[in-house]
């Protein structure tokens, strides 16, 4: 239970090293948060005393497991990352069986055994990344560890976005959660703060225990990230993007909210429409950009398309579905050069066809550890 759990908590943000600290559910701050389970909103009953402790524990769990890999050795701390990844397939039936449910649809031409294979290698890469995740304080600045690859216009993803920064505009860069997209952000921020540009604003969900959301926030902002909660609404996002502010969106999940069908492995998925909304309506160009591990599997490559930028002559509602089958297409392009890097076990197609099992039985998706 532990391992799929903490996976799941990753998936949805960042685990990375945090020192501890008190428990800071009440702590003030200026974003929005989850309601504390002590005095919910909207005169609803405080959650029961299980819950917190649960809430409490789990807090506690990652602060223990951050805080070990701040300390392990690379190779341990990815073979550890393995380990656990492996052991949460095994016991996590329901995560597993959905997780072949979307390798069918995306690869119907696989038997039920290649599938699985290929599942195999997916938890592999996902305990590895997981290690490099929580360890991204000390390992972003290694020198080698993510090389940055030229794309279509002979520019590396930081002299693309330093680029379209210098002509006073916002630049959005979308992207999508393949490989270790949480060390990719702490580099990017990195990298263009180097540059002199930045910072890099990130729009992020809100986990629902309170401690782990705060904790994450936090940790992303040591990393010269400036979290924008989806929960605060689009106002933080234009306001951004108009300031000439540089702005990136995981684009690549059911978030239930301004959802659009946008083919994905040949299937209609609901595709988050108001990043692509912004770039139309504010002219913005857009850069996607992913990671993946580089061949010898020792370091991350990051590589991204060609910028897109909105006609101004045309519709606005055509220029939006056009700016989302494009991010698609590529971010499917990149899944489909590494596949064992992208995150199999959410539910990334509304229809139907991926909430059942193998053999036919329905399944749904655990609350995890929040």
């Amino acid at each position: 239970m532990l391992s799929i759990n903490v996976l799941k908590l990753w998936h949805i943000s960042c685990l990375t090293s945090a020192s501890g600290r008190p428990f800071p559910e009440h702590r003030a701050t200026n974003r929005p948060v989850p309601p504390s389970p002590a005095r919910n909103a909207g005169g609803q009953a405080p959650l029961p005393a299980w819950r917190r402790a649960r809430r409490r524990a789990w807090w506690l769990v990652l602060l223990a497991v951050a805080g070990v890999a701040a300390c392990l050795p690379t190779g341990a701390g990815r073979a550890a990352g393995r380990s656990l990844a492996r052991l949460g397939l095994r016991w996590r039936r329901r995560e597993r069986e959905l997780a072949l449910a979307n390798l069918a649809l995306a690869y119907p031409d696989l038997d039920q055994a290649a599938r699985r294979r290929l599942l195999g290698r997916a938890a592999v890469a996902a305990g590895e990344n997981l290690f490099d995740t929580l360890a991204a304080g000390r390992l972003r600045s290694r020198p080698g560890l993510v090389r940055d690859e030229p794309g279509p216009d002979g520019r590396t993803l930081v002299e693309t976005v330093c680029r379209e920064a210098a002509a006073g505009r916002g630049v959005l860069v979308l992207s999508g959660h393949l490989g270790c997209w949480e060390l990719m952000g702490a580099w990017l921020a990195g990298r263009l703060a180097e540059a002199g540009v930045g910072p890099l604003h990130v729009v992020t969900g809100t986990v629902r225990n309170p401690a782990v959301d705060t904790w994450l926030a936090d940790r992303r902002r040591s990393f010269g990230l400036v979290p924008l909660p989806r929960a605060a609404g689009v106002a933080p996002l234009v306001r951004c993007l108009r300031q000439g502010h540089l702005l990136a969106v995981l684009v690549d999940q059911n978030t239930g909210v301004g959802n659009e069908p946008v083919p994905f492995f040949g299937h209609p998925a609901p595709t988050p429409a108001g990043p692509a909304r912004l770039a139309v309506r504010l002219q913005i160009p857009v850069v996607v950009a992913t990671i993946g591990r580089a061949a010898a599997g020792h370091g991350h490559v990051v590589r991204h398309g060609a910028v897109w930028r909105a006609d101004p002559i045309r519709p606005v509602d055509v220029e939006v579905a056009a700016c989302l089958r494009w991010t698609n297409a590529q971010l499917e392009a990149e899944v489909r050069r590494n596949p064992a890097e992208w995150v199999w076990y959410h539910r990334r197609w509304d229809t139907g066809t991926a909430s059942r099992t193998a053999d036919g039985q329905g399944n749904g998706q655990a609350e995890g550890g929040a």
